[in-house]
């Protein structure tokens, strides 16, 4: 996202220090609190907002915060009165408290006040009767912020130490009590800090917000009450202050870092990035209008007119709801467009609270707002202060029983259903059951492993502006990438090691859209194209009449195929004997090149067609087999990775398979599903150095594949979490993989909002593979992360070295990781000792891998005077270290075979008529029947019978 630079209109210039603004009467004035004590009230007319409407000196000390409710308002500070206003007037002091008041909130009917203060509890104050009040109490600090729900029935509340709680308070309630705590959810700060750790809830009450600790904001979902959803990769500080708009569509956002951004909340992205002179204390969104007003440190009032971009439907106005349904047949038409874009907690009446009328119409009302949202093509819409036309089920509610005796009702299942009819969209104008249009399965979009979009006109492989470039490929070998210009392209390959490689470029007149690196040569693709159509070309006759020049049409449709070709270009880097040449392949009418990878013996293209096409690096076509929807291809040494969807998925979560193929020999090593973060998205797939098959999510999270080599024996183990990682270091930024080495990830480090790697080419950082495990900063954890670590990686190894004939080359390589394995599980007995817990140090002896190392275990044991745990130690040495001094986990040898190397069945297959096998050169029948004339006995039978079953080779008969 750019930063814009706004020139922002000024207002009233009030003193320098913290200033809270807030709209009031629709929008027509502001209400200010400031440091010098003062609540002033202005207009927001352009000609007149310069200039002061009324000024109340009420507090002797500075204001802190503001709450507003029609025509009342109310203001507190750090002198602890809290004050009504009414009309512009003062009213009455509300309350006096003993220290600092810090937020304050009106409940959605005014009737109440929350007031937050420096003594870590939250009192309710009834505003007609200052004398009734409820106190909530479980805060352990003192308190920065809180808020209501807009039901009333829920408020949220932040501490000094991070720590947030959601309380209910409606009137079904006893006595209001705490339902949730989010321990250090909010970066802790100083009562009088910057920092408000603010918490504020959506107006449509889905959620509420809080600044989360690694420069975001924290979306929390009503009634899970967990973290659902996060804004960004957006400020480099953590931020001060925001504010929903009026329709919870958007979000601004500001922090120490001078940014004020404008968030699309709903779909998680940025819409406006601007910079700021001095820093913001406090937004606010007109409740009307596309506008916002925002307080800086200086004592400025500055407004910002046409905050969203107008004239784009997927930006509605931000003071406006989407536009609700009219009729039955839009409601079709969007159910076919979005076929997963309601929440399933909207259409099960078992997410409805039985004994609650308003909640039913209130979920109702919910659901056809939801409905509306899906409208993206409307940038219209109906102000959230007028009643407009909405759609209303209260006609069809003669059968619901209202509670209104407190004795309570549960609806049957008939009842239940009958409700959930009265939900669906198809009875709202009782036309009959309207049946949602199929939707096709619209697998996910392919992508090459290190590709990045064009920066400027979208995130595609094609649309590009003059002089823009993208990576097609960016590795551990090199990147290679491809500079646009108006008929060609300018494709630069260049290396990390020049000493084995020379970086090279060409000019691209095929425009291709796809390559993939390695240390054998480099391959390309390029979709096919319509070739453009010539006009028919007319000539006159000799009696003076037009005819069209059939030859040249026909001369045309026989080159329209071949013009326009998907085409698949390979081009070595290393030279073979006798020399290694460029070749290039057009393939078929109607089939594309969707997806390219490359490996030391193999070229492999996958196609629009669900075909796989495999070429031999000098151009032979090897093998061909049908695999459709690829997602992505990675390759290595002799080995691919095939990532494709085999079928739609719910959600957001992707379906995808994988399949682990050796092109050499065109064996199936192994195939099962790719497991990724629920939500997330599969960013880049590719290979370890030690040729470990490796996939990244857009949740951060790094994963390998362990046992690759043993049939059915795969499980992707997570071995690095980014935002993990970047939390440790206490940094907020993203990693991009590039490569994986034994131990770490090399990748490049993108901070902000950046998705992708631009120009210059960034360095190679590393960052060390951290496995997921519990308690990863206690003494134990270090040590199990350690091991564990070891343990997956001799693993992976010793399966590699033996499949590829290595293993008395890395012997010594083994022997040594032996020792460190067990010099872990060392540390950790001797820890399980000294906390005296035997059956934990027993286990661990279980996992030692040299006999020496057992002894060193019972010394551990004797040491701490645990006799009995050192006898077991023994017993186990007896009976595991019998007759070896070493024990190693199966190899791949052995795994391989408790695996049948052929199925067997016990229906012969190959003696019907049709088999054409002759089974025997003397028998002319196809079928086995004895000699009528010959006296069989039985036991010549049996060895007849014997003699059949041994298996021998065959051969077709001569036709």
């Amino acid at each position: 996202m750019q930063t814009e630079f706004i020139d922002f209109n000024s207002g009233l210039i009030l003193k320098p220090g913290k200033t809270y603004v807030a709209y009031r009467l629709g929008g027509r004035e502001i209400v200010a609190g400031t440091a010098d004590a003062r609540v002033t009230i202005f207009k927001t007319d352009k000609d007149i907002r310069k200039v002061a409407e009324a000024s109340i000196e009420r507090h002797i000390d500075e204001v802190s915060c503001i709450a507003i409710h029609d025509n009342r308002f109310a203001s507190a500070g750090t002198d602890g009165f809290v004050i009504i206003y009414n009309n512009n007037e003062y009213e009455k002091i509300l309350i006096r408290s003993t220290v600092a008041v810090r937020s304050i909130v009106f409940h959605p009917q005014g009737t109440k006040l929350a007031i937050a203060a420096d003594d870590n509890d939250i009192r309710i104050v009834l505003v007609a009767d200052n004398s009734k009040i409820v106190t909530l109490q479980g805060h352990t600090a003192s308190l920065k912020s809180l808020d209501y729900d807009p039901t009333g029935n829920y408020i949220a509340s932040s501490a000094c130490d991070g720590e947030v709680r959601i309380w209910s308070v409606g009137p079904n309630e006893p006595a209001p009590r705490c339902i949730k705590t989010l321990k250090e959810a909010t970066p802790p700060s100083k009562p009088d800090h910057a920092l408000s750790s603010k918490v504020s809830w959506s107006p449509d009450k889905s959620c509420f917000a809080f600044p989360g600790k690694n420069n975001d904001i924290c979306l929390c979902s009503y009634g899970s009450w967990t973290t659902t959803s996060i804004l960004g990769n957006g400020h480099t500080e953590t931020v001060s202050t925001f504010s929903w708009s009026p329709n919870g569509y958007y979000m601004a956002t500001t922090a120490n870092d001078k940014q004020l951004i404008i968030w699309d909340a709903k779909n998680k992205k940025m819409v406006r990035k601007t910079i700021v002179v001095t820093a913001i204390t406090d937004i606010a969104w007109h409740p009307t209008e596309n506008q916002l007003i925002f307080a800086s440190e200086s004592g400025e009032i500055a407004y910002w007119d046409d905050v969203i971009p107008e004239g784009n439907s997927n930006y509605p106005h931000p003071a406006k709801a989407r536009k609700q349904i009219q009729n039955r047949e839009e409601s079709i038409e969007l159910q076919s467009q979005e076929p997963y874009s309601l929440e399933p907690s909207s259409l099960d009446p078992r997410s409805i609270e039985p004994h609650s009328y308003d909640s039913r119409k209130k979920e109702r009302n919910r659901f056809f707002d939801t409905i509306a949202n899906v409208d993206e093509d409307d940038d219209e819409g109906e102000d959230l202060g007028s009643e407009g036309d909405d759609v209303d089920m209260m006609d069809a509610e003669d059968d619901f029983i209202i509670d209104d005796d407190g004795a309570g009702y549960v609806e049957t299942a008939e009842e239940r259903q009958k409700y959930q009819q009265r939900l669906n969209l198809s009875n709202v104008h009782r036309n009959g059951v309207v049946h949602q249009k199929p939707v096709v399965f619209v697998p996910p979009t392919t992508f090459q492993p290190g590709e990045t979009p064009f920066n400027k006109l979208g995130n595609n492989r094609q649309d590009a502006a003059e002089g823009e470039r993208r990576y097609l490929c960016y590795n551990l070998v090199g990147a290679m990438y491809t500079i646009h210009q108006d008929n060609h392209s300018i494709v630069n390959v260049e290396f990390h090691d020049q000493s084995m490689h020379r970086n090279f470029h060409f000019t691209d007149y095929s425009n291709f859209t796809m390559g993939a690196l390695s240390e054998g040569g480099a391959v390309f693709g390029v979709e096919g194209e319509e070739a453009p159509k010539k006009e028919k070309k007319t000539k006159t006759n000799d009696d003076g009449e037009e005819e069209t020049d059939y030859e040249e049409e026909e001369e045309e449709e026989e080159n329209e195929d071949t013009r326009k070709a998907s085409i698949l270009h390979f081009r070595p880097l290393s030279m073979r004997a006798g020399g290694e040449k460029d070749w290039t392949y057009h393939l078929p009418a109607g089939e594309d090149v969707v997806a390219v990878a490359i490996n030391n013996v193999s070229v492999i293209a996958a196609t629009s067609a669900g075909f796989i096409r495999i070429f031999s690096l000098s151009g032979v076509q090897k093998h061909i087999f049908s695999l459709s929807n690829i997602v992505t291809l990675s390759a290595m040494n002799d080995i691919t990775l095939f990532v494709y969807a085999p079928c739609p998925s719910f959600t957001n979560q992707q379906n995808l398979n994988y399949i682990l193929m050796n092109t050499e020999t065109n064996e199936v090593l192994q195939k099962d599903k790719i497991h990724i973060s629920g939500g997330s998205k599969l960013t880049w797939a590719g290979f370890s150095e030690t040729t470990q098959a490796a996939i990244y999510d857009s949740d951060g999270i790094l994963r390998v594949l362990h046992h690759q080599r043993r049939p059915n024996q795969g499980s992707w183990v997570p071995v690095f979490d980014g935002r993990a990682y970047a939390k440790s270091v206490q940094k907020s930024e993203t990693y991009w993989p590039v490569g994986l080495l034994r131990d770490r990830l090399m990748c490049v480090i993108l901070r902000g909002s950046n998705q992708y790697p631009y120009f210059p080419r960034p360095p190679v950082n590393e960052v060390p593979l951290q496995l997921p495990i519990v308690e990863p900063e206690s003494e134990t954890g270090k040590i199990e992360m350690s091991y564990l670590s070891s343990l997956y990686r001799d693993l992976h190894e010793r399966d590699e070295a033996e499949a590829t004939g290595k293993q008395d080359e890395y012997q010594d390589t083994f022997d040594s990781a032996d020792i460190e394995m067990d010099k872990d599980i060392l540390r950790l007995i001797n820890i399980a000792c000294k906390s005296e817990r035997h059956s934990r140090a027993l286990d661990l002896v279980n996992s030692l891998r040299l006999s020496e190392s057992v002894d060193k275990a019972i010394r551990v044991a004797s040491f701490h005077h645990l006799s009995s745990l050192a006898n077991s130690m023994m017993r186990v040495k007896e009976l595991k270290f019998m007759a070896n001094t070493r024990i190693l986990p199966p190899s791949l040898t052995e795994s391989l075979a408790s695996q049948p190397s052929l199925y067997g069945s016990n229906v012969p297959s190959l003696e019907n008529s049709l088999s054409l096998l002759e089974k025997d050169e003397k028998e002319t029948r196809k079928r086995s029947i004895f000699d009528e004339t010959e006296d069989v006995s039985m036991d010549s039978h049996e060895d007849n019978s014997q003699r059949m079953k041994k298996p021998r080779p065959f051969q077709f008969s001569q036709m």
